[in-house]
């Protein structure tokens, strides 16, 4: 079961962000109902990505407290994409906010695959 929730954890954050970057190119292109219909499925994919998370932590690497900062990183990150998206769709300035998103977006996933 450990190996299904890391696939399904790690496939959702590559699948989000491939989404995330579609979503907030076809926000900016004025798309905005093929935005709606990715972005509510980038949505689906963080459901998937923090209960598969939380549960490999509490299950399998409860001690350790690189998982904690990378959980925590992980629900910034999703934060910011929602502002990001948010700002987005109203028209907003929001460069800075899609840039820290993906810098930390990075992070969390080399921090995942344990090269940080």
């Amino acid at each position: 079961m450990g190996q299904g929730l890391l696939h399904a954890h790690v496939g959702a954050w590559e699948a989000a962000f491939v989404l995330y970057i579609i979503a907030y190119i076809l926000v900016r292109l004025r798309q905005n109902r093929i935005a709606k219909i990715l972005h509510m499925i980038l949505r689906l994919l963080f459901v998937i990505i923090v209960v598969s998370g939380l549960w490999m932590l509490f299950a399998y690497m409860a001690g350790e407290v690189r998982y904690y900062i990378k959980g925590i990183l992980g629900l910034v990150t999703i934060g910011l994409i929602e502002m990001t998206m948010g700002r987005a769709t109203k028209g907003k300035a929001n460069l800075s906010f899609f840039i820290l998103s993906l810098v930390l977006f990075v992070l969390v996933i080399l921090i995942g695959y344990q090269v940080i």
